[in-house]
């Protein structure tokens, strides 16, 4: 079966879903490839206000009407009750990495939550990407996108410039698609970018993680946990359950997500990665539980769930590729590079790539696209550079949970004036996470500096923590318009999304 198409997508995970249906109701013909079928199990579940607020654009700019549901958590459980997803109020933390553990203090000294919205209807929300993946996709092919599922792509061969031809397999039959226009949305898999031998630049990423993850039944709320352990839950702005938990210790994070039917996301990601670790992903669960037994106690009683039924670990986390986007192909951002999923930037980044790369195919055409392309090649590679530096501060910072609650702060300062900014003027020069203001990228770059220095002295003081803090309190004042650094509660923020 031949077919020729304007524009081809590699990969149906919700990026590529949600790309090849923008363009396909703008008038393209779109062909859009999986190597597998849905539904299938992924990670990378957790939605955020600037997910939202682009998601939202999207929908406006471009008519995709039966998405707008998808945009809130009351929307959703109300319109799509059959997609299932979590609520998420915001970002919680517990910190586990003190000599004696977790110690509930009136000043939630060993707690830190920061809301994101001012009630459930309006909250964010937990993506369960089996249903959330498998809706996209079919909603490109009900737009009319041509999808092939199970389908591997045995060659890709550039005939000359906007002229692919692709030799695809689906069943032992044997496929050729031709298009003008290439997208790699095949993420860790990285299609387009190994064919066309794009540099592997991962080594130059200074934040070094790896994790082990799944889901999971039977997990007791972790509210009533804190209750036993005497913490002052009353002062919480929300329930902890509707949020991302992290556990935090000296050597890693452990993630909770919690769904609407009580199915559980639970991954630990580890600090440094070791290429020797023989492992498997059971042998490596049941060691992290060992090492730290508070997570028994927390899970005690949680069982795998039937699907998908297994233990998943990743080799190094980080990935990193040298363009982003030439001439006739472009990657979405979670194919170009990864970070880590501390701060929950996946969704948020994969949509503004979106925004981005929609605009720039149809809004342009000659050299002005060409240019266009270069432009999100470079910027796509700078947030990634950005990341890296909020993310590998925050590792840093968990010698103490003083730092990285300080130094978390620039994360959240980055988030909500990215996000005032863009409900302003969505069309502004606006970067992801202000990933090209120069002045905030140097005070980010300096206090991870002060953190590494912390690290390698052998007498880290109050005092010199207590000025750690003060000091980043101060140079982020000009973005801090969400009363960072002043809870009425300390450690508590009630609202801190852009309104």
């Amino acid at each position: 079966m031949n077919r020729s198409f304007d524009v081809v997508v590699i990969g149906s995970g919700f990026g590529g879903s949600l790309f090849a249906t923008i363009l396909q109701s703008a008038g393209m013909s779109v062909g859009l490839i999986d190597k597998s079928s849905h539904p299938r199990f992924a990670i990378g579940e957790s939605s955020t206000p600037a997910a939202d607020f682009l998601l939202e654009e999207l929908i406006d700019s471009y008519g995709l009407e039966e998405l707008r549901p998808l945009i809130r958590f009351g929307s959703w459980q109300r319109e799509h009750h059959d997609i299932l997803c979590g609520c998420k109020r915001g970002f919680s933390y517990l910190w586990h990495g003190d000599e004696n553990g977790f110690q509930p203090t009136p000043a939630h000294d060993h707690e830190l939550l920061v809301a994101a919205n001012s009630s459930r209807d309006q909250a964010d929300t937990q993506w369960y990407r089996p249903d959330v993946d498998q809706f996209l996709a079919s909603v490109a092919e009900q737009r009319g996108v041509h999808l092939l599922e199970n389908t591997t792509v045995r060659s890709l061969e550039r005939i000359q410039p906007h002229h692919w031809s692709l030799a695809l397999e689906q069943n032992g039959q044997p496929i050729t698609w031709e298009t003008k226009f290439l997208i790699d949305a095949s993420g860790s898999a990285e299609v387009v970018l190994d064919h066309l031998q794009i540099p592997d630049i991962s080594d130059t990423l200074a934040t070094t993680s790896h994790a082990v993850y799944s889901h999971w039944d039977q997990v007791t709320p972790v509210s009533n946990w804190l209750s036993h352990s005497g913490a002052s839950i009353a002062d919480y702005p929300y329930s902890i359950e509707d949020s991302v938990i992290h556990h935090l210790f000296q050597d890693g994070w452990m993630w909770q997500i919690r769904f609407e039917n009580n199915l559980h996301s639970l991954g630990f990601v580890f600090e440094g990665f070791n290429n020797r670790s023989q492992s498997t992903a059971d042998q490596l669960w049941s060691e992290t539980l060992q090492s730290h037994p508070v997570l028994s106690e927390i899970l005690q009683g949680a069982q795998l769930a039937a699907f998908p039924g297994q233990l998943f670990q990743s080799r190094r986390l980080q990935r990193l590729r040298s363009q982003a986007a030439g001439e006739d192909w472009a990657a979405l951002p979670f194919t170009a590079g990864f970070i880590d999923p501390l701060h929950s930037t996946g969704i948020a980044q994969t949509m503004f790539g979106v925004h981005q790369l929609a605009n720039i195919l149809l809004e342009n055409s000659g050299d002005q696209k060409t240019s266009a392309l270069q432009n999100y090649s470079e910027q796509t590679l700078k947030q990634f550079r950005f990341l890296d530096d909020l993310i590998s501060g925050c590792y840093l910072g968990l010698s103490d949970f003083r730092l990285f609650t300080a130094f978390s702060m620039l994360y959240f300062a980055a988030a909500t004036t990215f996000e005032q900014r863009w409900k302003a003027d969505e069309n502004a020069d606006t970067d992801f996470l202000l990933a090209s203001d120069g002045d905030f990228r140097s005070i980010v770059r300096q206090s991870k500096e002060e953190l590494n220095s912390f690290n390698s002295s052998d007498h880290l003081t109050d005092r010199a923590i207590n000025q750690f803090c003060e000091q980043i309190k101060r140079h982020i004042e000009p973005w801090n318009t969400v009363g960072l650094f002043s809870p009425e509660t300390p450690n508590m923020y009630s609202y801190t999304a852009a309104k």
